[in-house]
């Protein structure tokens, strides 16, 4: 079926309100099912500034849906539980060049208070909740892995591959983390972005952020 030659002046100035709402130029000529040249004839007749890949990624980024549902009304317990993993985070978590939420740590407490914001605050998508071990060699990580699981209430199948360090010849003393250390991950970049920003909001309220206020310590 050919594609129409162009489009109407009510069909182009659709095309730019689309054009404009996020769609790609070749989502909207699909849309009126006219050629890729008929929709960039469009947009330059109505002088739509074109938007550079970047910009067309962030539009798509932004409208994808949460995969998380943030408790709106939280109890005195549960503002603590936020107000406790949210610091954690800022001081064991991974923040920059990340794709989402890795939280590591060795102590059973902390990873499970992060654990339980995860689920009673932040509400996610289990499914989509990974987590992974660093032990020693000759450490049992078959029982490792279980204890975590039990523990963190994460299923096996949801644990990728460890990572085991080679024990050092010449040290005698044995690993110091007996059950390892537990990588908490999340893939989602919008998480990680509102975790951020609570530990940006909780930093201005203690200290009031910003380098000069820091170097008065």
């Amino acid at each position: 079926m050919p594609f129409p030659a162009a489009l109407s002046p009510e069909q182009q100035e659709e095309a730019a309100r689309l054009y404009r709402s996020g769609l790609s130029a070749q989502q909207v000529a699909n849309q009126f099912h006219v050629s890729l040249d008929a929709t960039f004839y469009a947009l330059r007749h109505l002088k739509v500034q074109r938007r550079t890949p970047q910009e067309t990624n962030r539009i798509r980024f932004e409208a994808k849906s949460l995969s998380y549902d943030l408790k709106k009304k939280l109890t005195l317990r549960e503002e603590r539980l936020k107000y406790a993993a949210v610091l954690l985070y800022w001081a064991e978590g991974y923040k920059v060049g990340h794709t989402g939420l890795d939280f590591a740590n060795s102590d059973p407490d902390m990873a499970l208070i992060f654990r339980k914001f995860l689920a009673e605050v932040c509400r996610i998508d289990e499914n989509r909740l990974r987590a992974s071990l660093y032990c020693y060699e000759g450490q049992n990580i078959q029982a490792i892995t279980n204890f975590w699981s039990k523990f963190l209430n994460i299923p096996k199948k949801q644990f990728t591959k460890p990572y085991i360090k080679r024990a050092e010849k010449t040290s005698s003393r044995g690993p110091r983390m007996v059950n390892g250390l537990v990588h908490i991950r999340y893939c989602d970049k919008k998480l990680l972005r509102q975790v951020l920003k609570w530990i940006e909001e909780y930093c201005q309220e203690c200290v009031g952020g910003g380098v000069v206020n820091r170097t008065t310590l």
